[in-house]
């Protein structure tokens, strides 16, 4: 649906538009001396990060962060919140590269913190995967052999694999996966909204998260996304304008003056609309033009790690409704999706008869559910958003993101 120019001129005007323009407008410091991703400096920012004794001067609060993450996402890692208040967390040293050769093998890991009590091993992933250095295990096993063999019987150990990718797991099985988003959202931007945060450590964590923004090299994906919230507080008030934008954009590959009004606003201001497309993930998650996506887990993916299985059925309850879904696959029987059912549990048809409704996404499927019903039943308001990962629910009751977090 074609909007108006009244309306394209109201979202660029937008006061949260024009801020979110600024930040990406704002040199960082990473890729002004051209060190995007290197992974020894992800490293060396998480240790300077963690490190209670840095110049950030926030104590110990961004490893209790990371460590509250732990625990929450690994109920049963044998540790709990009683343990972290009774941890003197101020006493564990950082350091990169700390040598685990063992057993004839070199091998450093790349983050490392250590006090009396604890022990914290971070294996660090931005480009690559995980060195196996012609042995029969990954290095995540190595890292493990050699804590378990130097540590005291009071010690306790937390590993962590970091990944700008929810799909890359290690090696080693008591690694807890955290993902370069997780630890934005749950370290990090915690750390910016800290009142006794110094100007000098905000102008640091502020360069370093515009740097996740960068896609890294082999990866259509930017690390993290910085600004979700602005982001959909922008969608939310110019939902109309923006899914026509989009709609006008996908798909086509040149963009030519003279062009529609939304085609000349995306030209213009690229770089704003795919942050906002991509921080809507409960929508688009993509872009319209290029080929950045946000780094999710799709379907595709569950089936093959074998999480989910052609035909298995799923549920969501919303508002006092229920709605049905299955999982179907491609004709090629390697690509999966969602398909929402009707209130007989039967596939949606066109007026052709040909079946619809059938998804990349849980949310776009969630949100396309429950708007359809409530457009056959006259109920208003329609549905913009939606964490359809914690909504939908399969037969045993796990929830699709649980499914990811269990890959």
């Amino acid at each position: 649906m074609a909007v108006t120019y009244t309306q394209i001129e109201s979202l660029v005007t937008d006061s949260g538009f024009q801020e979110l323009k600024y930040k990406q407008e704002k040199s960082n410091l990473f890729s002004i001396v051209g060190q995007t991703h290197k992974e020894h400096w992800h490293s060396a920012f998480i240790s300077w990060l963690l490190d209670a004794h840095s110049s950030l001067r926030l104590g110990h609060y961004p490893l209790a962060r990371l460590l509250t993450l732990y625990m929450v996402k690994n109920p049963e890692c044998g540790y709990d919140l009683a343990d972290l208040y009774r941890w003197n967390l101020d006493t564990v040293r950082f350091q990169t590269e700390k040598d685990a050769s063992m057993q004839g093998k070199k091998r450093s890991i790349d983050v490392y913190g250590e006090s009396d009590e604890l022990i914290i091993v971070i294996e660090n992933k931005v480009n690559a995967h995980e060195n196996f250095n012609h042995s029969d295990v990954g290095q995540t096993q190595d890292y493990y052999d050699y804590v378990q063999a130097h540590k005291t019987e009071r010690q306790k150990a937390c590993y962590f694999f970091i990944t700008p990718d929810p799909r890359q797991k290690s090696y080693a099985d008591m690694y807890e996966r955290i993902t370069y988003q997780e630890l934005y959202d749950n370290v990090i931007a915690k750390c910016l909204e800290h009142p006794q945060l110094s100007g000098d450590a905000r102008y640091l964590l502020e360069q370093y998260a515009a740097n996740l923004k960068e896609v890294a090299r082999g990866s259509k994906a930017p690390m993290a996304l910085t600004n979700i919230e602005l982001c959909k507080n922008i969608y939310d008030a110019h939902t109309e304008v923006l899914d026509a934008i989009f709609h006008a954009v996908d798909g086509s590959y040149t963009l030519q003056a003279g062009g529609s009004p939304e085609s000349l606003v995306y030209e213009r201001y690229q770089g704003v609309f795919d942050e906002i497309y991509l921080s809507v993930d409960e929508r688009y998650g993509r872009s319209p033009k290029s080929a950045i996506e946000r780094q999710v887990i799709r379907f595709t993916e569950l089936y093959r790690r074998g999480k989910v299985a052609d035909g298995m059925r799923f549920t969501m309850k919303y508002d006092g409704v229920e709605y049905h879904a299955r999982i179907v696959l491609a004709e090629n029987r390697k690509d999966c999706y969602l398909q929402i059912l009707d209130e007989n549990e039967k596939p949606f048809r066109n007026e052709q008869g040909e079946i619809v409704g059938i998804y990349e996404s849980s949310s776009s499927a969630g949100i396309d559910a429950i708007n359809y019903y409530r457009k056959q039943h006259g109920i208003t308001p329609l549905v913009k958003t939606l964490r359809g990962t914690t909504y939908w629910v399969n037969e045993e009751g796990k929830t699709i993101k649980e499914l990811m977090d269990d890959m």
